[in-house]
């Protein structure tokens, strides 16, 4: 048992660090649980991103590095935010939202980048209030951190209808990796990131069919136009 969860974490069993990247794979499982639900905008996905955040960032911040609030409070209204603007579409079925696609806009990607900036920023913490983040031989890390802020923020944007917010998802999943491949990854954490690009794609292309808000307008147009049935009453 303790040579299988070496393999998979790449840390020793029973050690803090070890108990910190389990936990890091299993928030990271999650999310993508969360996005295959979210692809098929299913509100369920919101609660397992919740859940994600509880089960990653805030047992890691409660149990050993109190730092870690910082990125895991805002992480998880972001979510709480998530299934509020999910609220608002019509529901269709149980769970379902008949979400209406929103386009591609200068003003979305410039608030998206805002936001990256501001959640990449709490996720560093105060690894970029005392500079260490700035110091020789940690640009992987500044790619990591950014990485798993631009998730969060991605999923800000798949909550407003944004399509182009999972292929923001699936950049910072390759970005994730490449850092990965140039150290020594613990494999159960590669193979989940391998997997969150995979369903940030589905999540794109099962996106693409979506109705706007100026296609419903115009259908409705459309409708309205149409010469009454002289048997209506």
């Amino acid at each position: 048992m303790d040579e299988l969860f070496y393999n998979l974490f790449s840390q020793a069993p029973g050690t803090d660090s070890g108990t910190q990247v389990s936990l890091f794979v299993l928030g990271s499982l999650l999310s993508c649980i969360a996005m295959v639900l979210l692809a098929r905008r299913n509100d369920l996905g919101w609660w397992a991103q919740i859940l994600a955040i509880f089960a990653g960032p805030a047992v890691v911040a409660f149990q050993f590095e109190a730092s870690m609030l910082i990125f895991a409070v805002p992480a998880l209204l972001a979510a709480a935010f998530g299934l509020w603007r999910f609220s608002k579409f019509e529901i269709s079925g149980r769970f379902h939202r008949k979400v209406v696609r929103r386009e591609f806009s200068t003003k979305s990607l410039l608030v998206g980048v805002a936001l990256l900036a501001l959640f990449s920023a709490l996720r560093m913490g105060p690894m970029l209030t005392t500079g260490f983040i700035f110091t020789n031989g940690n640009n992987g890390l500044i790619i990591s951190l950014v990485a798993e802020a631009g998730l969060v923020v991605a999923l800000i944007g798949i909550a407003c209808g944004y399509r182009w917010a999972w292929l923001a998802a699936s950049i910072s999943s390759i970005a994730y990796i490449a850092v990965l491949f140039g150290s020594n990854p613990a494999f159960a954490l590669l193979g989940v990131t391998v997997f969150q690009l995979l369903t940030s794609l589905y999540g794109w292309f099962f996106w693409r069919d979506l109705p706007t808000a100026a296609s419903i307008s115009a259908y409705a147009d459309a409708d309205s136009q149409y010469p009454p049935s002289p048997y209506a009453a």
